[in-house]
């Protein structure tokens, strides 16, 4: 499947704002291995870390899953034009849903800030590509309204 494909098939509609991120899995597997789970406790909040391990399988090991989060993690970064001072990896909350086509995105301190006085929400999402190679994304977007349809 082409790139644009997946993200025709993944994106949400009334996107204000999107980011991408392609994450070499082995090279993230070499980051979490050099410093010892430190880098996942120092990117990511107990939450996320609890999440990905009761998510993680056989095939994907927590450690994956929380590599995927990183990407998107990395498209909200470049869907918002940077991180603002005083904010950290962990103001952005992914909570890694794998099979899903969209993931929920968290935002706290000026991150949530920028989202509520627009009116957005952020999403996100992760696919595998091969070659040890997955495609993250981000995206803010008009809230949908209870019973699944937008504003």
């Amino acid at each position: 499947m082409e790139m644009s494909e997946i993200l025709r098939a993944t994106m949400p509609q009334d996107v204000h704002a999107a980011g991408i991120d392609l994450v070499d899995m082995c090279r993230w597997d070499l980051a979490v291995a050099r410093t010892k789970g430190e880098l996942l406790q120092r990117v990511f909040t107990l939450a996320e870390r609890r999440t990905a391990e009761d998510r993680a399988d056989a095939d994907t090991p927590h450690e994956r899953l929380l590599g995927k989060a990183f990407g998107v993690k990395e498209g909200v970064i470049k869907a918002v034009g940077g991180l603002p001072v005083d904010t950290s990896f962990k103001d952005i909350e992914v909570e890694v849903a794998p099979g899903e086509a969209t993931w929920p995105v968290r935002l706290h301190g000026a991150l949530g800030q920028w989202a509520a006085a627009r009116g957005l929400e952020m999403v996100g999402g992760a696919h595998d590509l091969g070659d040890d190679m997955a495609a993250a994304w981000a995206a803010a977007r008009t809230p949908e309204e209870p019973g699944g349809s937008t504003p």
